[in-house]
Formats: C-alpha cells, structure tokens, sequence
C-alpha cells in the first residue's frame, strides 16, 4: 500500500490550520531585542565602584512574550510570561555578563487595534512587570522588586522599533546569599527594550509541520507503508 506523502503533508497542514482556528488559549511569539540600563553606583558600593559613576549598559538578546489569548477579538489581554536572556556588550568592563527576567509578575496589553483578518495591529504595553538579574561570573545583581515597561506597539508579535521602556528608579543589590541582608550596589534608572528583529513569517509554522511531517514518516514507515 501506498501512501502520498503529499497528502500527508495537506492533511498535516489542515489539522494545524483547524486548530489554529479553534484554540485561542495563549499568543506566544519571540522578539531579538536590545535591552538598555542605566546604572549609578552608590557610595560604598560592594563592587569597589567609585560612588555616582554613571554606567550605560547595553546588551542584546532575545524574548519570549506569553500572553492569555482566550477571549477571541478582545481589546485587551494579560501577559502569562517573559523569559530570555541578554548578552552584555557595553560598558567594556562587564562585556560578556548576561542579563535576564528571573521572575515573571504581571502585565497586560491593551487598547488592542485589529486588521480585518483579526490580527493585532497595534496596542499598549502596561506594567510589564519582572524581577530582573545580571551574572558575570561568580558576580550576580539582581532586583528585589518588579520592573514595570509600558510603551505602544504596532503589533502582535512585535514589530521592529518598537520599544517599552520606564523611568522609576530602582534598586539593585549584590547576591551574597541572604536577600534579607544583601548589600545595596548601584542604583538603576532608565531602562528600554527595544525590539530590532522579528522571526520570518510562517517560520515556527513551517518548522511544526516539518515536525509533523517526520513524525508521519516515522510512524508509516513502522507500519510498513511506503511514503
């Protein structure tokens, strides 16, 4: 018996496309982003920093945004996850250290805009909130607290240029072990993420299908059927 792996493939992509339709459980997508700090070194610091230097840091990387997608055509929805990680470029003394969302709080995206097709064109980040921390090396610096990002996207997943940022000053405190008792080490203030690429369309749902299509290869071909 034989089988057309074609129609395997249409079937394949029929299936995903059906579920597609049907489920609007969550809106996951990946953004490459580049993620600026500013940091002041407070006096006395624990890393030996000289008290009000000013460090512009800059690393890049990428995130992963989840969000609750259950309503279908809502104008508003939460965020259910962040996670990523960045490479450090800037200052050169910390070059190479990564930096991260540890913790995920909350957040929402809201005064969400649609095409005619249903697809997000536009809405606004509000309090994207995330515990934050950076290691280089035995060193790691981390937030006690939640940093909040708001800002206007033009899309679902994001486009490029868009950016979240906040302003607030936040603390940020060297990890001896005890965060009841660790010491203060610099002092954060501004903060953007930027986005500076996005994945190719169709290239998660052309890699899923692949995924399927080797799966049904793999099972004919333990059946004895020829594909």
């Amino acid at each position: 018996m034989r089988v057309c792996f074609t129609k395997v493939l249409c079937l394949a992509a029929g299936l995903m496309m059906s579920l597609a339709g049907t489920s609007h459980a969550a809106l996951i997508f990946t953004s490459n982003v580049q993620a600026d700090f500013r940091f002041t070194a407070v006096n006395g610091n624990p890393l030996g920093l000289p008290g009000g230097l000013v460090l512009d840091f800059v690393a890049n990387g990428a995130l992963t945004f989840s969000l609750d997608d259950s309503v279908p055509n809502a104008p508003s929805m939460a965020f259910t996850n962040v996670t990523g990680d960045f490479t450090v470029s800037a200052p050169a003394g910390f070059a190479g250290a990564t930096v991260r969302p540890f913790l995920f709080e909350s957040g929402q995206l809201t005064s969400i805009t649609r095409d005619g097709g249903g697809n997000i064109t536009g809405g606004n980040v509000s309090q994207l909130r995330m515990l934050w921390e950076m290691n280089l090396g035995a060193i790691r610096l981390y937030t006690k607290e939640s940093l909040p990002f708001n800002g206007a996207v033009t899309g679902a997943p994001f486009q490029m240029g868009n950016q979240i940022s906040g302003s607030a000053p936040f603390d940020v405190f060297l990890d001896l072990g005890n965060q009841a008792t660790d010491p203060l080490a610099v002092i954060g203030s501004d903060r953007f993420l930027t986005v500076t690429g996005v994945p190719e369309p169709g290239s998660f749902a052309l890699l899923g299908l692949g995924g399927l299509a080797f799966a049904f290869r793999n099972r004919f071909r333990k059946s004895g059927i020829q594909i």
